[in-house]
């Protein structure tokens, strides 16, 4: 037998539903090789593997109902929370196609960041129980909702210690729980960072350049600089937004906002940050913890970015606001020293939770269940 029949295989499921389970997908995947570099580890979209012509299809329809259908969205969100994954079989679309891209691949351990695919894994091992696969889900956002959890699941890695409590408090087992925080790249880990004597922001949107304020108060900002450059530094990352990018810099142009379009050193900017202003994505939630990152959110309207933005202000790692008129207090306060202590709070805070998660085990926790089978 040659070596490379002899490389055990992980299969880690994703979904490109927002870009923070595929963001996890990433860094587990770092992770393990960190620890084996012999290992063959699959990143996969559970979508492409069955039914691969409806996933742009899906992806435009999560994207339309978050943004322009926020409460019918939540509606669903909120019923699956508390609703017993057994009962919903929108699984079944995926199957049997994905059983067989899992047999095909036989692989000796999967890793789910998406719950659909974490359904997927336990219909396949419910109907298989003679070559069950052990299985670990990935929690993504700071949730405790029912809709990842499944009877066939052997570990599970959490955001947080809240979040395990919870639930054990419905019920389950304890010792399956690992406390991993959602996981990022560990180029984002900073235990120290070093302050310059102007507040450093950085407005960031994510993959897509997706922002919770107008251009307009883009615009504000920019302007209200010319007293203030000397006191504040503002990056704004557009990622793959090509027309937002083309607004800021040709058609009109920024004078004292520095303007990124897609980067590839968004771990440099984020922990060469003091503030962040973002959304309250589970990705980018802990991109910013692990960089010690305090981070301004507008209050979202979407049911995994309301319980992130929750996990925010009870955790005191930053701010929360309810619209642009708000946004522009909150840069005046700033800027008058108004928010000094606050912001020297939140970075305590960090640093207090960064102590109760276990990332740096990511690696550890997949081996001790891939070696006990």
């Amino acid at each position: 037998m040659n070596e490379v029949e002899n490389k055990k295989t992980i299969l880690i499921l994703t979904a490109q539903f927002g870009a923070g389970h595929i963001s996890a997908a990433k860094a587990i995947k770092e992770y393990i090789l960190e620890k084996d570099n012999n290992i063959n580890v699959v990143i996969e979209n559970f979508i492409s593997a069955s039914v691969p012509r409806i996933n742009k299809p899906m992806v435009k329809m999560y994207e339309n109902n978050t943004k322009y259908i926020p409460g019918l969205y939540n509606y669903y969100y909120y019923m699956k929370k508390s609703f017993d994954s057994k009962y919903d079989i929108s699984y079944k679309i995926y199957m049997p196609k994905l059983a067989e891209y899992i047999n095909n691949m036989n692989p000796d351990l999967i890793i789910s960041t998406f719950p659909c695919a974490a359904a997927c894994v336990n219909d396949f091992n419910t109907k298989n129980p003679h070559k069950k696969i052990p299985s670990i889900t990935v929690i993504t956002d700071v949730v405790d909702s029912l809709e990842w959890v499944f009877k066939t699941t052997d570990m599970y890695f959490v955001p947080s210690h809240e979040i395990k409590n919870r639930y054990v408090q419905k019920g389950m087992d304890p010792n399956i729980f690992r406390v991993t925080g959602v996981p990022v790249n560990n180029k984002f880990i900073c235990d120290k960072k070093i302050r310059s004597n102007k507040l450093r922001l950085l407005l960031m949107g994510g993959g897509r350049g997706l922002f919770d304020f107008d251009e307009n108060f883009i615009h504000w900002l920019d302007d209200y600089l010319d007293k203030y450059k000397d006191m504040l530094d503002v990056t704004i990352v557009t990622g793959s937004n090509k027309k937002l990018y083309k607004n800021l810099t040709v058609k009109k142009p920024l004078h004292n906002i520095d303007v990124r379009g897609f980067v590839t050193n968004m771990h440099d900017l984020i922990k060469n940050s003091d503030l962040m202003l973002t959304k309250s994505g589970g990705a980018t939630l802990f991109e910013a913890i692990s960089s010690n990152t305090p981070i301004i959110v507008k209050n979202p309207k979407v049911g995994q970015e309301i319980e992130n933005a929750k996990f925010i202000r009870d955790k005191g790692i930053g701010i929360l606001y309810d619209n642009d008129e708000d946004l522009k207090d909150l840069i005046k306060s700033l800027l008058n020293k108004e928010l000094d202590s606050r912001v020297a709070f939140m970075d305590e805070n960090i640093t207090t939770f960064k102590k109760t998660i276990h990332p740096d085990k990511i690696g550890d926790y997949v081996f001790e269940l891939l070696d006990k089978n």
